[in-house]
């Protein structure tokens, strides 16, 4: 009798996790919706040179969103940076964008800080160019938010892959590329957050395809022209105020076909 109760409840503590995920899962009903849009971005930048061997460079660069089928003015983005490039095959970078972004719920103007730490390895077959980089994206919030529903901040691993090829005697050179957003700190859904601690549900939340090309007006002046098709996810969670449980689980999926037109001057 001893060994079929040790039995039964060696069993019982094996099951009794999946029995309480599953039943997480089951108060856990997940709604979707999805989304298309057609957006532009134009973006005027400075690059200046820090030493004389080419090795350090300054940037800035302001940018204008427009979403909504080119509708409405979505974003504005100031950014700061630095990179250093110690070899040819080897560049690091950081740089800093200060991020008025419009609600789509209410339509007011929230600031974002963001934070860009990269490094990107380039290599040269001819007149192929290829280059792969990989960037952390840490995002703060300018008012307060539920740990549970928003990270604050949010950090992001951007990773892409570039393929350009510079033509013989052109000032054309045309490219491709994609890249993989991770997010690395995403919250997951809990029945209620007042008695489950904090976890971590990472995935990849968009994926981004361009293609382009630069021209090379002349020694200073660049003017880069490029399309890129965005697949977006997103899952969010919505809690009970003051009393934690949770009342809302959803993913929201999105594509937005986004055309873009960037100026570079450089000293």
């Amino acid at each position: 009798m001893k060994i079929r109760l040790r039995i039964i409840s060696l069993v019982m503590l094996l099951v009794m996790p999946f029995a309480l995920q599953a039943q997480e899962d089951e108060i856990l009903p997940l709604t979707e919706s999805s989304s298309n849009d057609i957006q532009g971005r134009f973006r005027a930048g400075l690059e200046l040179p820090l030493d004389r061997f080419g090795k350090w460079d300054f940037t800035w660069n302001e940018q204008v969103r427009l979403h909504n089928n080119f509708k409405d003015l979505d974003k504005i983005v100031s950014s700061v940076g630095v990179s250093y490039k110690p070899f040819d095959f080897l560049r690091f970078g950081a740089d800093y964008s200060l991020v008025n972004e419009k609600s789509l719920s209410d339509g007011k103007w929230d600031i974002k800080h963001r934070a860009n730490f990269d490094i990107t390895g380039l290599y040269r077959a001819g007149r192929v160019k290829l280059s792969l980089r990989e960037r952390v994206r840490v995002q703060f919030r300018s008012d307060s938010v539920c740990k549970y529903e928003h990270p604050d901040p949010f950090v992001t691993l951007r990773s892409r892959f570039k393929v350009a090829y510079d033509i013989f005697q052109s000032r054309w050179e045309p490219y491709a590329f994609v890249e993989l957003y991770t997010t690395l700190n995403a919250p997951a859904p809990v029945p209620n957050y007042k008695e489950y601690p904090l976890k971590r549900d990472n995935y990849i939340n968009r994926i981004r395809i361009a293609a382009g090309a630069e021209y090379k007006i002349n020694m200073q002046n660049r003017i880069d022209i490029y399309y890129m098709v965005h697949f977006n996810r997103g899952y969010d969670a919505r809690y009970k105020a003051n009393v934690g449980e949770i009342k809302e689980w959803s993913l929201t999926k999105g594509c937005a076909h986004v055309f873009c037109i960037d100026y570079k001057f450089k000293l």
